[in-house]
């Protein structure tokens, strides 16, 4: 196959799009310039014969046409002028592409992949960056691996160190790059508490794509499906007194919250549930289904706070991307006090430990340990 044959349709697609369809001044300057061409070689007289042969075809063109109105002297001129602006519009076409080329160079695509799970995928997020985001690929991992046993978390402290400096390594990417000139990937599969914090740690970046693990289709992909239209119920608010200080809140999407297990944690404490009607490992999958759940969950944190609530105790049930998200609305000046925890089934209890995220007077987060609450008195 021949270079022609098969570059040269690409080319001429691309010449067509670029002259036609892009708004722009070296595009103007070239229909211009083909304007005036086509305009002073059909009214002035044509006369031409092209032949173009390869090993498959021969293409013969001939074409003759007569003056018009206009001499063959404006005709010339008319030509000659076309030429110019084809010119001069190619010259500005290589600018701007020079231009755009440096520019791209510039841009910086931030690929930040959390990982924290044994049980994780091998194909790396950066393979999977949505083409519409140009630039050079930058990867930013946080692996929390090396502090994991198999199925659980056995420092979770070292893990925490590790997100400790991630809005710090941000900013110091942002400020390398120049203004406007990031734009950030987030992906993962990790620990709730690890996850929710790093969604806090990023909050309201500009440029953010979030993009989560499709299990079934075996691929990254953003939360880019339809909107089912199922929201939040809320659960247990009705009943809460003014004035209680401390209240645990379950939040379910996937998978139904052990409330079993929350008690023998805390033991005796009002329980808020917020629920999907209908929980599922693929009901995330929209973007505005997503922003709706954000917007339930600050809702609620504030109808907490005007009833008194100065600390949550929070559980979720969710996928990695919609715990992110909830982390990054998590405003650390309003809300009130949070405690995210890792569900451990088989440890006792259930709950093992939490992230203090950093609010209020806490100025970093902390890990928090917990202890079995105390089983209610036997029956007499």
């Amino acid at each position: 196959m021949s270079f022609w044959r098969k570059h040269g349709d690409r080319f001429f697609d691309g010449l067509i799009t670029y002259v036609f369809r892009i708004p722009s001044w070296p595009s103007r300057l070239l229909r211009a310039g083909v304007t005036l061409i086509v305009a002073g070689l059909g009214v002035g007289g044509l006369a031409g014969d092209l032949s173009w042969i390869d090993a498959d075809r021969v293409l013969r063109l001939a074409a003759q046409a007569d003056g018009g109105g206009l001499s063959v002297y404006w005709s010339q001129i008319a030509v000659f002028l076309g030429i110019l602006l084809l010119a001069a519009g190619g010259v500005l076409g290589v600018i701007d592409h020079i231009a755009d080329r440096r520019q791209l160079r510039k841009q910086s695509v931030v690929v930040l992949e959390h990982r924290g799970l044994h049980q994780t995928v091998d194909t790396p997020l950066a393979s999977a960056v949505p083409k519409r985001l140009k630039g050079r690929i930058d990867v930013l991992p946080v692996d929390h691996r090396q502090s994991t046993s198999t199925s659980q978390i056995s420092s979770p402290e070292d893990a925490l160190s590790q997100i400790a400096g991630l809005r710090q390594q941000l900013r110091q990417k942002r400020d390398a790059a120049g203004p406007g000139n990031v734009r950030l990937v987030y992906g993962g599969m990790a620990p709730v508490p690890l996850t929710f914090l790093t969604g806090m740690m990023v909050g309201n970046e500009a440029g953010l794509t979030v993009m989560d693990w499709d299990r079934f289709a075996e691929k990254w992909r953003e939360p880019d499906g339809e909107d089912d239209g199922d929201r939040f119920g809320v659960f247990g608010v009705e009943g809460l007194k003014d004035d209680v200080p401390v209240v645990a809140l379950a939040v379910a999407v996937s998978y139904p919250s052990d409330a079993d297990g929350i008690r023998a944690t805390l033991g005796d404490m009002p329980l808020i549930r917020l629920a999907l009607p209908t929980l599922s490992t693929t009901a995330h999958w929209s973007a505005d289904k997503q922003s709706a759940m954000a917007k339930d969950f600050t809702d609620l944190l504030g109808d907490l706070m005007a009833k008194g609530v100065k600390r949550v105790h929070l559980f979720i049930a969710a996928p990695n991307s919609v715990v992110f998200t909830l982390g990054r609305h998590l405003d650390d000046r309003l809300h009130p006090e949070v405690l995210v925890y890792q569900y451990e089934r088989s440890a006792s209890p259930p709950f093992p430990w939490a992230v203090q995220m950093p609010t209020h007077g806490w100025s970093a987060a902390q890990i928090v340990r917990s202890v079995a609450a105390p089983s209610p008195p036997a029956a007499a």
